[in-house]
């Protein structure tokens, strides 16, 4: 079982070209492939906000067809075992809206993606902050902030509300959304 190495990134390129092949090996296998891609792949693919991402957060059906072409793309491309995963379920919304991936169209394959406001809601629960390994949150949530043209943490309270019912944000991650929302509303002056 190969494992990523630490510094292992997929940019652009590399992550259109798997989805590319993996769409046809679907189309060879006459199989009907969805793909819900969440998290930094979204931030990369649909919004131009950075550069690569860490591996591809989906969820995909059918699973029992699609895990070994998945695992097929991966040989063949030289990409690390889990690039596609399905580790975000835990993190999906009980109210899972999902939109037309318009920026990502690939033969074989239907791919959505959640809408901003869902995106945002997923970031400030998560609200995990960089460290050496990882850029955390913060980027893309303060990217997401600009975006959506959020004024206040209300704002983002009602988001989170619509998607995941009471979950409320914690107090540490309240305050960091409360910085990042000061910092763009200065550097929007």
């Amino acid at each position: 079982m190969r494992s990523r190495p630490p510094s292992r990134r997929l940019k652009r390129a590399q992550i259109v070209r798997a989805l590319t092949r993996l769409g046809d090996l679907c189309t060879a296998a006459k199989l009907k492939a969805e793909l819900a891609i969440y998290r930094g792949t979204v931030m990369m693919l649909a919004y131009d906000c950075r550069e690569a991402t860490k591996d591809v957060d989906a969820i995909f059906r059918p699973v029992a067809a699609l895990e070994p072409l998945i695992q097929r793309v991966a040989r063949e491309q030289d990409l690390p075992e889990d690039w596609m995963n399905s580790e975000v379920r835990t993190f999906v919304a009980p109210k899972d809206a999902q939109v037309d991936f318009a920026q990502l169209r690939i033969a074989g394959l239907a791919i959505t993606r959640p809408p901003a406001e869902y995106l945002l809601a997923m970031k400030c629960l998560a609200a995990r902050l960089p460290t050496p390994r990882s850029r955390g949150d913060t980027a893309d949530i303060l990217f997401l902030i600009r975006e959506l043209g959020i004024k206040s943490v209300a704002e983002v309270d009602r988001i989170v509300a619509d998607y995941y019912g009471d979950r409320k944000l914690e107090a540490g991650k309240r305050w960091l959304i409360e910085h990042l929302i000061a910092e763009a509303r200065h550097a929007a002056r």
